[in-house]
């Protein structure tokens, strides 16, 4: 995610002309993947980026008019405006002022953005994951809105959880925040505890919580969050979709001035049972999400923070020890079966730890969020050679019950872009090809997969080929002039949700995955 010095905006951050109760930040945010930056990458000069942004804009009114879940129009469907515009007078009626958010939820293509020059880097986004935001659109680009809270505002979200998918959560991050006058705002963009995912999310069906209505009440204060509520109920919709999305005033520095933190709100959904159903699902956001401010005319009285959280335990105990052996044999088997190569093994390590590290250290976490562990290589340079290749294996973390689904992504380093990857459920099987000897019992368990730019004719599913820096559908082309792939790459591993916690597992309960780069 970016910022860009750009727009109309006042020196103070805030938007000129715009609803005093809201702030944006001296330009945009922009979401793909995981993570924020702030950026000057809109350069000046580059008058030829803006007919580039209104074709994207007339591709995107091409798509519509072609995709059958589309043609129906943009326009929610009365039975929702009805019950929004219900639930907007109910909160009138508590005493709030609020502001509907026109067709503020979306998906955003960071890679693309990226490559064409809007943004500086990606920030390890997920390979191929689909990512959606509290946006807004910006010259016929949807950007993220940096938001501002008062102890006594909330941002309510009114929509539906995905399709059937293997994870999804709804996370609030702190951005950036104040760092002295005249420096540059701190970069930390660290969650505010747990994310809202499949585990825990209150929808009408909670063995079943895809494709089901929620609501999502992103506030400080209790107070407010009652208030919000019972309108809701009143509006007719079920307590038992009401969610709340706590802001921890002691950790968060709210307010509207320069020195308050600016906030996120951000949707991340990987591996859908159906493609098709998630394309739509996004494709049709405006029609299904309403995003609400609230906030009072004047200051309450009396103010009700909640306190911090508990968050949930990483961890149960069990740990994937007995793998180790097994681990090893194979690291022994891949390097044996590779008879004149060089073998350069490239150890992996903790690449981000979890929120409160950002708050206290200023750590730029990237947009973690405490659903998985994040660990990472060294970089390297890989060649467009078939004698130069990756062989990535490790402990198939779905398979031994530590995580929902794992996976592994090659990225280019200076750009921090996920380029390609796989995950737990397309390797299973992979370590079977190499001899484990008395270990071969537990292959399953195990994985092993060859990445290469030039794969020299392998089928791929048994060889990752990455021969570009993809960008997607992006209306800018599929080229990617700021970097190349003859620049620093790394591996990047996550292991997402511990069935038996519903969070991320314990780093020091699953083995690390590993990897040997071979060259002659």
């Amino acid at each position: 995610m970016a910022v860009d010095e750009m727009g109309p905006w006042s020196q103070t951050g805030r938007r000129k002309g715009y609803e005093g109760k809201y702030s944006l930040m001296p330009g945009h945010f922009s979401v793909g993947g995981w993570v924020a930056v702030r950026s000057n990458a809109m350069k000046k000069g580059r008058t030829d980026m803006k007919a580039k942004i209104i074709l994207f804009s007339m591709m995107l009114a091409g798509l519509v008019a072609a995709h059958p879940a589309l043609a129906k129009g943009l326009g929610k469907s009365p039975v929702l405006d009805k019950r929004v515009a219900l639930f907007q007078n109910q909160l009138e009626r508590q005493g709030f002022k609020v502001t509907h958010w026109e067709d503020a939820f979306g998906p955003i293509n960071l890679p693309c953005l990226v490559c064409n020059g809007f943004e500086d880097i990606a920030y390890g986004n997920n390979a191929a994951a689909p990512y959606q935001v509290i946006s807004e659109t910006y010259e016929g680009v949807r950007v993220g809105r940096g938001i501002q809270l008062e102890p006594y505002d909330a941002v309510i979200f009114v929509g539906k959880t995905p399709p059937p998918v293997a994870y999804f959560s709804f996370t609030g991050f702190v951005f950036d925040r104040y760092n002295g006058y005249g420096m540059d705002r701190l970069q930390i963009f660290s969650s505010i505890g747990d994310t809202i995912n499949q585990s825990r999310i209150k929808t009408l069906d909670k063995k079943h919580p895809f494709d089901k209505e929620v609501m999502i009440v992103m506030t400080a204060d209790r107070d407010t969050n009652e208030k919000v509520t019972n309108a809701a109920k009143q509006a007719g919709f079920p307590q038992e979709i009401m969610n709340t999305m706590v802001v921890p005033s002691s950790v968060v520095k709210l307010g509207k001035d320069e020195k308050a933190d600016y906030l996120l709100f951000v949707e991340r959904m990987y591996l859908p049972a159906n493609l098709d159903d998630l394309t739509t699902y996004m494709n049709t956001s405006s029609q299904w999400a309403s995003i609400l401010y609230v906030t009072y005319p004047e200051k309450p009285a009396k103010l009700d923070p909640y306190p911090t959280p508990e968050i949930i335990v990483r961890g149960t105990g069990k740990t994937e020890g007995d793998l180790l052996p097994a681990l090893d044999r194979l690291e022994s088997a891949i390097i044996a079966a590779n008879p004149g190569y060089q073998p350069d093994k490239l150890q992996s390590g903790i690449w981000l730890l979890e929120w409160l590290d950002g708050f206290q250290r200023g750590t730029n976490l990237l947009g973690e969020c405490r659903d998985t562990v994040y660990l990472k290589t060294r970089n390297f340079k890989l060649g467009d050679s078939p004698d130069d290749f990756l062989i990535v294996f490790g402990v198939n973390h779905e398979a031994s019950g530590k995580s929902t689904y794992a996976n592994f992504t090659l990225y280019h380093a200076a750009m921090e872009m996920g380029l390609a990857g796989k995950n737990s459920r397309e390797i299973g099987g992979s370590a079977d090809r190499y001899d484990l000897g008395k270990y071969q019992a537990v292959s399953n368990s195990l994985y092993a997969f060859k990445v290469a730019r030039n794969c020299g004719g392998l089928p791929a599913t048994e060889c990752l080929e990455v021969r570009q820096i993809p960008t997607g559908d992006c209306p800018f082309g599929d080229c990617c002039p700021k970097g190349s792939l003859d620049d620093d790459l790394f591996l990047g591993y996550r292991a997402y949700v511990e069935p038996e916690t519903g969070v991320g597992p314990y780093w020091f309960e699953i083995l690390w995955d590993r990897a040997i780069h071979f060259r002659k």
